[in-house]
């Protein structure tokens, strides 16, 4: 199972993700929350910071966002220049490069407009093994096995009903 991350669960975490999203000193960041340096590198790691976030966005952080949004737009229209001059002069190789490089720049700034999500989908389906056919048989089978020997069979009995009911 999945550990839950615990900068997601901290009532201060869009102020947090929006100090992520700004600065580059995680140390500090972790220091200033009083936050576990590792769980801040992980929910970091793990692009927990760039969610959609609720509250409104600061004037640094629409300044930086439209600054970053405009320098990818840029090398966009540079990569799809080089992607023109390469088709002209007959150089397919960097041509197929030009695309590449236009494409990742397309890519770029859909994530950054939130029309790509990254977060990967989670299908979880809990099993109750215990009312499992399969978990049948292997009652039986156990119980037959242990037919000739039945202080035994009580002590494995015993065992298994506190694992079924929680138990270690």
């Amino acid at each position: 199972m999945t550990r839950i991350c615990t900068i997601c669960d901290d009532p201060k975490h869009d102020e947090i993700d929006r100090r992520c999203r700004l600065e580059k000193d995680i140390a500090k960041i972790a220091k200033e929350f009083s936050l576990s340096y590792p769980a801040l590198y992980r929910h970091i790691s793990a692009n927990h910071h760039i969610r959609e976030v609720t509250t409104i966005p600061t004037t640094a952080e629409l300044a930086t966002s439209e600054e970053i949004l405009k320098e990818i737009k840029e090398h966009h229209t540079e990569a799809k220049g080089l992607l023109l001059a390469a088709k002209n002069s007959g150089d397919l190789k960097t041509a197929l490069l030009g695309i590449d490089k236009a494409l990742k720049c397309l890519e770029l700034m859909a994530k950054i407009q939130g029309q790509i999500n990254e977060q990967p989908q989670l299908n979880v389906n809990l099993t109750n093994i215990y009312n499992s056919p399969e978990w049948s048989k292997v009652g039986e089978a156990l119980a037959d096995a242990l037919a000739d020997y039945p202080e035994l069979r009580r002590s494995v009995a015993g065992r298994l009903l506190t694992l079924v009911r929680g138990g270690r």
